[in-house]
């Protein structure tokens, strides 16, 4: 369950069709648990998304736009996280690109008029990506996270041997369909969840930032 529970008014009940779309999470390399780089450690950014705290994912944050405005069109009905990991734990995952989380999109919003009103109201904020776009769609729904040991390896052998091109990397865009997906969710749901344990962190990682300021 999220920590906190956000309000749905307003919010679309979407039906996707059964594949997972593969998304890249910039994450810490100060914890063993593969978060998001919530401190900038990777220089492209303060991130809040995707948000454990609200299961939402570009709400509280204009954030990966162009990607989620895809997702939502193709209609996958899952979001796959995939990062390479750099923490603390010295894993021979280390370095390798792991999928740690994954979400089940239920409810999506448009929220470019929310983004673009919060800069209008802070003009030395960053100008948000979704300026220029027609739509800025928000996702919510249930969310699971396992621990980097737990985390499901792609590597460049299983996309060959699955029938996806591209390779293990950043830029992979692949969006796994029925058969490859359930695989992936099987083995995710076999592993104890640890959102609880990546709230937590982020927690810390808030305090630093206020601390900061």
């Amino acid at each position: 369950m999220p920590k906190t529970q956000i309000n749905l008014e307003g919010w679309q009940d979407y039906r996707g069709n059964a594949a997972g779309s593969l998304l890249y999470v910039e994450t810490s390399h100060q914890s063993e648990m593969p978060v998001r780089d919530q401190l900038n450690e990777n220089g492209k950014g303060f991130f809040y998304e995707p948000n454990y705290e609200t299961s939402t994912y570009g709400l509280m944050s204009c954030c990966n736009v162009k990607n989620i405005n895809a997702i939502v069109r193709a209609k996958s009905r899952y979001i796959l996280f995939g990062t390479r990991y750099e923490g603390l734990s010295d894993s021979e995952k280390r370095n390798k690109y792991l999928i740690m989380g994954y979400m089940r999109i239920d409810k999506i919003k448009d929220v470019r008029t929310r983004h673009i009103q919060r800069f209008m109201s802070n003009p030395e904020l960053q100008e948000p990506e979704c300026m220029q776009m027609e739509h800025n769609w928000a996702v919510y729904g249930p969310m699971r996270f396992v621990s980097m040991d737990d985390s499901f390896l792609v590597t460049d052998e299983i996309l060959k041997e699955w029938g996806y091109k591209g390779h293990a990397s950043r830029q992979l865009k692949a969006v796994f369909q029925k058969e490859h997906l359930d695989q992936i969710l099987s083995y995710l749901d076999s592993k104890e969840d640890k959102i609880e344990e990546y709230i937590a962190i982020v927690d810390e990682f808030k305090e630093a930032l206020e601390e900061g300021e």
